[in-house]
């Protein structure tokens, strides 16, 4: 994705440009209530795609309609009473769908059948984005009428599907924030339930500071991915090629395969960063368990074999194919979590099986361990025990990202001197 294309955000500054989506990232900051929120975001999208026009519809709690909560550029009659039915006219069909849209141009765009842009719009063209949190839709934002009178794109569209994860994550921890006041204010005249509460508060509060990391990856994730990703994947690219070249000349080769290593662990890093911060839809592909195994251990086979590592694998016959939300993501951050706490000659353990509905995975290595006060802590975004050069702390983040969107459960078992066991229990749809 482009994302300063001269086209879709004018001719900014890359400083400006990564300030004006930091402010929108960031937007929390300065608002105590919901509707300050949508309306601070919506005006700062609005300024960096120079749109005269937009809104924001939020769910209802029944989940079947959509209301306008905040609109920029529409007249009185336009904004009352404005509601949208899940899968009726294009913000329920983004809603539907948990995916965004661009139209060049709504009259020639098939997909909406016979409907037409308003007579008080100034183009035809548009883009539209779902609020997601993980798949739980919050709302929708549409955004409209460029002043240049320009048509938007689908760099614009990627844009603002990035923006409207920023804005949803925002919505959901002033919501959370909300709700903790309540409970502190309720608990002052509920004396005989303060033990409950407070414990419940302490975990709201623990909730909360938890979104305020992930924000903050998210205001990370986008420059880092348009910074590194390019440069990185040209380095990377010729890495492997002097690789090739050199295959006779074993000092040399010895040397690039090292450098080869480090730009998959800077690669590994990126794609952490934006699998925290960005929402991707459920994938309805399927894949197999022997086949993601394989190719996760093939990602850090240098690794294994540097550090004389066993891998012992003891894997059922008959497991079933399961929906691809990640499954290979999980196994190859909790293998390279094993290594690395591993030293030379260790023993790496996986073994899986299905029972249905339950598919059971367990991965064991003869590692440092983990200190008793430090299990809680492990699956906190950027809480690590590795040294800086090792991990950035988001490696088991991720697994439990993941684990959450199959609806499964993560277990550790873990002695001091002896080693970790990782039991992963995700149900499997047939």
């Amino acid at each position: 994705m482009n994302l300063k294309s001269k086209s879709s955000v004018g001719e900014l500054s890359q400083s400006v440009f990564f300030q004006k989506i930091s402010d929108i990232c960031s937007a929390v900051n300065i608002t105590i209530g919901l509707e300050d929120l949508l309306e601070v975001s919506l005006k700062e999208t609005m300024d960096l795609f120079e749109a005269t026009r937009g809104s924001i519809f939020i769910l209802d709690d029944d989940e079947q309609n959509l209301t306008l909560r905040i609109a920029r550029g529409m007249g009185p009659q336009e904004e009352a009473s404005m509601v949208k039915r899940m899968g009726h006219g294009i913000v329920g069909q983004v809603a539907q769908l948990k995916k965004p849209i661009v139209v060049e141009d709504i009259s020639k765009d098939g997909r909406f059948g016979n409907l037409k842009s308003r007579k008080s719009y100034r183009t035809s063209s548009f883009i539209c984005a779902p609020l997601l949190i993980k798949d739980k839709l919050i709302g929708v934002i549409n955004i409209t009428d460029k002043e240049s009178g320009h048509k938007f794109n689908k760099d614009e569209m990627q844009l603002l599907d990035f923006l409207s994860t920023q804005i949803a994550l925002n919505y959901r921890r002033i919501q959370l924030y909300q709700k903790f006041k309540k409970i502190v204010k309720e608990t002052q005249g509920l004396k005989d339930k303060l033990g409950q509460s407070d414990q419940e508060a302490e975990h709201l509060k623990k909730r909360i500071i938890i979104q305020e990391k992930l924000a903050t990856i998210g205001k990370l994730a986008g420059g880092i991915a348009h910074e590194f990703n390019n440069p990185l994947d040209g380095v990377m690219r010729y890495t492997n090629l002097c690789v090739e070249l050199t295959k006779d000349d074993d000092v040399i080769r010895g040397y690039l395969l090292e450098i080869k290593h480090g730009l998959n662990r800077m690669a590994n890093i990126v794609k952490n960063l934006l699998a925290c911060s960005r929402n991707e839809a459920l994938n309805k592909e399927k894949v197999y368990f022997k086949q993601s195994l394989e190719h996760s251990l093939g990602s850090v086979k240098t690794d294994l074999s540097y550090k004389n590592i066993h891998v012992k694998k003891i894997i059922d016959d008959n497991i079933p194919s399961i929906r691809d939300l990640g499954l290979e993501r999980i196994l190859t951050n909790i293998i390279r979590n094993a290594i690395d706490s591993m030293g030379e000659g260790g023993e790496l353990t996986i073994k899986a099986g299905y029972e249905s509905p339950m598919l059971t995975i367990v991965v064991s290595d003869t590692g440092v361990g983990i200190p008793p006060e430090l299990v809680d802590k492990i699956f906190e975004p950027f809480f690590t025990t590795k040294d800086m050069d090792k991990g950035c702390g988001l490696g088991l983040t991720i697994v439990g990202e993941v684990i959450k969107s199959y609806d499964g459960k993560i277990d550790l078992e873990s002695h001091l001197g002896k080693g970790s066991t990782f039991t992963i229990r995700i149900p499997v749809e047939r």
